[in-house]
């Protein structure tokens, strides 16, 4: 049965005996949460939608087109998914500098990277604004893979992502660590039958 350790801050984060660790990104690895819930609320405001932030809060681990279907039902109004996911990609991009690492995980994949153990990024998020992300940082180099939402078939809580993942690296699920944020990505990890690690008492701690 997969276990789930949820981080403290200036606590060490367990990492050692695994094969792979895989990575969400948003909220996970950098502290995006504010960039993200700007540019969605920006880019539904713009179809006539809204989106509270407590509601954007509890739902972190969702894909752009999994959010928008979501506020389309609840609100009963039809949303063109694919302006949105422009829109908020746009909106995002504008953004970018505001993106930081949050450090305590960084230092994990950096270290793990360095010792030879296979890591990936595994996010429910789209490569058109994850990718420039990445390099924004210059963290590409420290992932033997990358998994956006485009390489799977289901977004989180499904564990399609993860095992991705994990098939890439050519490595048995139970010999992963997932770090993940989310309660979405959380589910994903125990669907997927790996280990995780919740790491959103850490979000304050960045670079």
């Amino acid at each position: 049965m997969p276990t789930t350790v949820k981080a403290a801050p200036g606590e060490p984060l367990p990492w050692t005996g695994y094969r792979a660790l895989i990575f969400d990104w948003d909220g996970t690895l950098v502290n995006s949460h504010g960039a993200n819930y700007q540019a969605m609320a920006a880019a539904l405001n713009a179809q006539g939608a809204r989106m509270e932030k407590v509601w954007f809060d509890a739902r972190t681990g969702l894909s752009t087109p999994e959010m928008a279907s979501l506020i389309s039902g609840e609100q009963n109004i039809d949303l063109n998914l694919d302006q949105i996911v422009s829109a908020r990609n746009s909106e995002y991009m504008q953004l970018l500098e505001s993106v930081r690492e949050i450090v305590p995980v960084v230092n994990v994949l950096r270290e793990a990277s360095a010792a030879g153990v296979l890591t990936a990024l595994a996010t429910g998020g789209g490569k058109a604004t994850v990718m420039p992300t990445v390099d924004e940082l210059g963290l590409r180099d420290l992932f033997n893979v990358i998994v956006t939402r485009e390489d799977a078939e289901r977004g989180k809580p499904a564990p399609d992502i993860f095992l991705t993942a994990a098939k890439r690296l050519e490595v048995s699920p139970a010999d992963c660590l997932v770090f993940e944020d989310s309660e979405e990505g959380l589910a994903a990890a125990q669907h997927a039958g790996m280990d995780s690690v919740d790491v959103r008492a850490l979000r304050g701690t960045v670079a």
